[in-house]
């Protein structure tokens, strides 16, 4: 149970986050863009209890689960980021240098 919970922990967190910020128990100054945070902190939630449980299934101790898996789902987001950013600056390129030039 205790495993179990170490891999769900984080994702119940994130909703738990999501749920306060959409009633408006918690405010970080955006106004409603503080939702849009919650959109990377799920996928790495999610992307962390599906590689735990890998982990655990495959007999990995819980350190090396949590350390394991941490790693892989930030480095996913991080990857995700740098190609959104990368693409954005695709898109918007053009029309920075057209505008600055």
């Amino acid at each position: 149970m205790g495993r179990f919970l170490v891999a769900v922990m984080p994702l119940l967190l994130t909703l738990l986050f999501a749920w306060l910020t959409m009633e408006g128990h918690l405010n970080l100054g955006a106004g409603c863009k503080d939702i849009v945070l919650v959109v990377p902190i799920m996928i790495w939630s999610l992307v962390f209890l599906v590689c735990y449980i890998a982990f655990w299934w495959r007999g990995f101790t819980l350190g090396r689960s949590v350390i394991t898996s941490s790693a892989l789902a930030t480095g996913l987001v991080v990857s995700a980021w740098v190609v959104l950013f990368g693409i954005s600056l695709l898109v918007t390129g053009p029309q920075i240098m057209y505008l600055l030039g």
